[in-house]
């Protein structure tokens, strides 16, 4: 082990590998995270059509005849035309199903995130990524091949968990390697890169694999994938608790969540990735009414954003260090507020590509200028700790995944895609003002005479003698 640590070690730097690992780990989160979208559904619809099979073969065989034969022509899947299908009722059923099993994961994150947070302050950031890696090959060796309902909500669920540990301490990790603003700007766009690679490949990798040797192929390459990354952490990184000396844990997780700063952050990325979570939800059903789409459009329709985002996160990383990051957020939250507000005009499918680089582009720009600000945030107002900050930062990304969807069903049901997007479009472009309270926050003594009101008492002309006559007292004695 001590042999391969070395050769692994000296084919890069220290820097190098900790970006790495963190890529891979983000990849291999979000594409099971997005592996599922394109498997369940069909998986659970066919499920559906087996079981009203055997259940009609039971009768008569001229009734069974007759019935399979209703039952296949009623329960089909959409074509992709305007028109109503008849399988409507069990489809929409089973939207409802699928939204809560994809909720769930976002849901068991943030709480986990609140305990995974500070336990990371406490013993490093090694031990959290293996229990992470250990928890998402179980995730996906369930959903290999787990058959029920219960079973694949718990697959979710564990994800939820393994996801908390692995990314709150991949980027704590990130952060704590680059002290330095610029390059940490640097390291933490190309580590989000992994984000972005994950959510674009993640369902075109699933539907082929599944189309070619099924359900739980895809998942068990997903659970080999976890298998690797564990072993090139311990070859890399060993597995030993960095218990830090009494005096230097982290700020408590309330104290941060209570600092203004740091809210204006977690809100920021909320916010950005909010859009995309309404997205997710409302534009399929959106693109089926107003321009009769078939299947793989709906799918393709989202490449713009992944693709968008995978660009300019290294874009940023790569050119942008220098430039303000306060900046760079409010152009790309005013570049989301103008492609909200122009997708509902799109009537075809190119006509979505627009819009959808403008939204992936811009929550790109948020999410990779803000997640460096919550380290600095953490360096000039509080202890030097991410643990806890980066737990803050990845409930604000799940929260956008929770809203977005329940948001967008709910408010699209009663005024339409077309005016939610432009309820979106009128948020953010109100919202963005907030981000130049980040452009120059007070530091930790700033915070201080802001809080007393004032500047420490100067001292008198007796105090300063008494205190010459103390030290040169104290020279005297030792020279004796």
């Amino acid at each position: 082990m001590q042999f391969v640590r070395e050769r692994l070690g000296s084919c890069c730097s220290s820097s190098s590998r900790v970006i790495t690992i963190v890529y891979a780990t983000l990849m291999l989160d979000n594409m099971l995270l997005t592996a599922v979208v394109p498997v369940l559904p069909e998986y659970f619809f066919k499920q559906h059509i087996e079981l009203l099979e055997s259940e009609n073969v039971s009768q008569s065989v001229s009734n069974a005849t007759v019935t399979i034969a209703t039952t296949n022509a009623s329960t089909a899947l959409p074509s992709g035309g305007c028109t109503p299908s008849s399988a409507t009722s069990y489809l929409s059923r089973e939207n409802l199903y699928i939204g809560i099993l994809f909720a769930s994961k976002p849901l068991v994150q943030i709480l986990t995130n609140i305990a995974v947070g500070p336990i990371t302050d406490i013993i490093g950031f090694n031990v959290p990524m293996f229990v992470g890696y250990v928890i998402i090959f179980t995730s996906a060796t369930i959903f290999a091949f787990g058959t029920s309902y219960p079973i694949l909500l718990v697959a979710r669920a564990l994800q939820g968990i393994g996801s908390a540990c692995s990314s709150t301490a991949g980027m704590g990790m990130v952060a704590d390697s680059f002290k330095d603003d610029e390059e940490r700007v640097r390291a933490i766009g190309l580590a989000l890169g992994g984000l972005a690679m994950g959510v674009l490949i993640g369902p075109v990798f699933a539907s082929v694999v599944y189309q070619l040797a099924g359900k739980e192929a895809v998942f068990l390459v997903l659970a080999v994938f976890a298998v690797m990354l564990a072993v090139i952490q311990i070859c890399l990184r060993s597995l030993k608790v960095e218990r830090r000396p009494p005096g230097e844990e982290g700020t408590p997780l309330a104290t941060l969540l209570c600092d203004p700063y740091i809210a204006i952050v977690a809100a920021t990325i909320m916010l950005g990735n909010t859009t995309i979570g309404m997205l997710e939800s409302g534009q399929p059903i959106w693109m089926i009414q107003t321009m009769c789409a078939k299947k793989w459009e709906l799918g393709i329709a989202f490449l713009p954003e992944s693709i968008s985002y995978l660009i300019v996160t290294n874009l940023i990383a790569l050119c942008c260090q220098r430039a303000p990051l306060w900046s760079i957020c409010m152009i790309g939250i005013y570049m989301s507020s103008v492609g909200s507000v122009t997708l509902p005009l799109a009537t075809s499918l190119p006509e979505v590509i627009g819009p959808g680089l403008l939204i992936g582009s811009a929550v790109a720009m948020v999410d990779t200028s803000m997640f460096p600000v919550m380290a600095t945030l953490v360096d000039t107002r509080h202890k030097p700790v991410y643990g806890s900050v980066y737990a803050i930062a990845d409930v604000a990304f799940c929260i956008a995944f929770i809203i977005g969807p329940l948001v967008a069903g709910a408010v699209i049901s009663v005024i339409g895609f077309t005016w939610l997007m432009r309820i979106v479009s009128i948020v953010t472009f109100l919202f963005a003002p907030l981000v130049l309270f980040l452009r120059n926050p007070p530091k930790k003594e700033e915070t201080l005479s802001l809080l007393y009101n004032a500047t420490p008492p100067a001292r008198t002309d007796e105090e300063s003698d008494e205190s010459t006559n103390g030290r040169m007292t104290d020279v005297f004695e030792e020279g004796k």
